[in-house]
């Protein structure tokens, strides 16, 4: 029996909630290189705005699927419903112009309004990848998390958890339990995400948070979070997979 594929997925935005771009321009030409030596495959949610950065690195020919992080990476729960259409509908705009067959979109830091299913149907999204957590969960399993119904619901992508129950499966909380992080990997995880500035070393982390947590969020990024993926690449080798193609192999399975 061929072992489940998993999905590879990376939200491509501004590093650290800042203007710079280092993650776009340094790390994602060598995550490519690492993503094609292990014949894997990704998902690349990409903030709108930022298109032209990603054209000459990504093709939109393949292997790998590009699908939106919204326009501008604004929190779509604070915005009223007709920014939150422009958000939606002119990232997948701007990416199609540049050639990507958008299919998927991903929420900024998880968290949207109860109409976005709709507005994602109406835009001609496919699937909604905005099912997730940034933090720790409190329900002890992926099968306890809500699910948020309309009546132009999409089929839904969610973030894993680690073995531990509670704490995504991304790297940031493997950078966080590093050394301990990757045995906290289950063999049956589904969806693995990361953020292309986890891989610059010296960051300053989000400003928005105080001295302190800014320093435990960025532990690890650089070099340690290079070794991380590369051993999960080692370990998943070619089962990493779009959201796309992993949705498909799921509805012929069904």
């Amino acid at each position: 029996m061929l072992a489940a594929p998993v999905m590879f997925t990376v939200d491509v935005e501004t590093d650290w909630e800042g203007e710079e771009t280092r993650g776009i321009q340094e790390a994602l030409p060598r995550l490519l290189a690492l993503l094609q030596s292990y014949g894997a495959s990704a998902t690349f949610f990409v903030v709108g705005r930022l298109t032209s950065l990603v054209r000459d690195q990504i093709n939109p020919q393949g292997p790998h699927e590009v699908g939106s992080h919204s326009l501008t990476h604004a929190l779509l729960t604070q915005l009223p419903w007709e920014t939150v259409v422009t958000e939606v509908a002119e990232s997948k705009r701007l990416l199609e112009d540049a050639g990507y067959h958008v299919e998927g979109f991903r929420a900024p830091f998880f968290r949207s309004p109860t109409a976005l299913p709709g507005f994602l149907a109406r835009a001609g999204y496919t699937y909604n990848a905005s099912y997730g957590a940034v933090y720790p969960r409190l329900t002890r399993s992926r099968a306890n998390s809500p699910k948020r119904e309309s009546p132009l619901s999409l089929p839904q992508v969610e973030t894993d958890v680690l073995r531990d129950g509670v704490s995504p499966c991304s790297l940031t909380y493997l950078r966080l339990y590093h050394p301990f992080g990757l045995k906290l990997v289950s063999p049956h995880t589904t969806l693995f995400y990361c953020h292309l500035h986890e891989f610059i070393a010296g960051a300053n982390g989000w400003q928005r948070l105080p001295g302190f947590l800014r320093r435990l969020h960025c532990r690890h990024s650089g070099p340690t979070a290079w070794a991380i993926v590369e051993q999960l690449c080692a370990q998943f080798g070619s089962r990493f997979t779009s959201c796309r193609q992993y949705l498909s192999t799921q509805a012929l399975q069904t």
